[in-house]
Formats: C-alpha cells, structure tokens, sequence
C-alpha cells in the first residue's frame, strides 16, 4: 500500500509442458526459468507489475529456447496493453508528458515507439504511389532542416528526413524503392 504498486505473480503447475517457441512442438518439458518483470497498465492509482517464472523448453530438435508469453512482445519491459495505451498518448501529447503520466522515463517510451513505428514502416507499400510532394521546414532556430514527403493523392506523409539537399531527395529514392515505389521505368 505504501508504494502504490499492485504486484501479480504468474506461474504454471510443476510437469507443465509448453510447445516449442521455434518449430511448435507440443511435447517439450521445462528445462529451467527467468523470473521476468513487465510493466502492466495501473489498476486504479497503483502501478501495477507482472512477474512471472517463464520456462525455457528443451526442444529435441531446437534445443533450450524461452517461450513466448502471450501478454508482452518478446523484449519488451511492457505488456501489450501498456504499449498500446503508450502508442495511443504519444499521438495526443508530447512522449516526456506520456512518461510523466504513467510514471515511467522517456526513454522507455520512445524505445516502445520505435519498436512499432519500425514495423510498421517495414511493411508500407508505396507501389501505388503517383504524385508525392515534398517540403523542408526548420526544426530549430538556424539552419536546421527536416524534409517531409507526401502522397499527394491520399494526402499522407511516406518519409521524413533531416536535410533539404540532394541527398534527402537520394534517401527519399532509396525508401521509395524499398518499399515498392519505383516501377523499372520510373523516372526520377
């Protein structure tokens, strides 16, 4: 009571077996476990934290490899749902007011905000891509540069990068072709 903080230990019956977390065999037997910690969303005013003894399996064809826990991406000091609220106030507010509200520090945030906007950027597909516009803007006072580019017909930003010379037309180019934007016979 006195720490605000809610703790909920997860365990599994002793003879439990677990499917392999690499080739899904259901007969693997417990060869040993990692007491991890994932922060969990607060209940009521308390942080709330899980524990938890997650097996490692000893895999005949595999070998020893820790299994997946269904509440947290592998990782990741958060569950799935903290990382979603996370993922959903960082899109209203600043990260370090998102880390002051829930209590945590910003790196913390911005570590679980790259992991997300990295996989989600890997799996764009611009090859329906026809007009994008482009634009710099100054992100500080000098000569500090940012250019955004933009699907002109869905009016959405595919790429930011700092810079406003050839180079960030370059490294456009580049995500562009990497995320099936460029046809054999564009020009550009």
């Amino acid at each position: 009571m006195e720490e605000k903080q809610l703790d909920i230990h997860i365990d599994f019956k002793r003879g439990s077996k677990f499917p392999c977390p690499q080739c899904g065999n259901f007969e693997c037997d417990v060869h040993d476990t990692i007491d991890r910690t994932w922060r969990h969303l607060n209940f009521f005013q308390f942080k709330t934290y899980l524990h938890c003894r997650v097996p490692r399996t000893n895999c005949e064809s595999c070998g020893v490899k820790v299994i997946k826990v269904p509440w947290a991406r592998k990782g990741s000091g958060f569950s799935l749902l903290m990382d979603s609220l996370i993922i959903l106030m960082a899109q209203h507010m600043p990260v370090k007011s998102v880390a002051d509200l829930i209590g945590e520090h910003d790196t913390r945030i911005w570590r679980v905000l790259e992991y997300y906007v990295s996989k989600a950027r890997s799996e764009e597909d611009f090859s329906e891509v026809k007009s994008v516009g482009v634009d710099e803007t100054s992100r500080a006072k000098g000569h500090n540069y940012i250019s955004v580019f933009v699907d002109l017909d869905k009016s959405k930003v595919i790429y930011v990068c700092e810079g406003k010379d050839a180079n960030t037309i370059e490294s456009f180019r580049d995500d562009l072709e990497d995320h099936n934007g460029l046809s054999p016979h564009s020009a550009f």
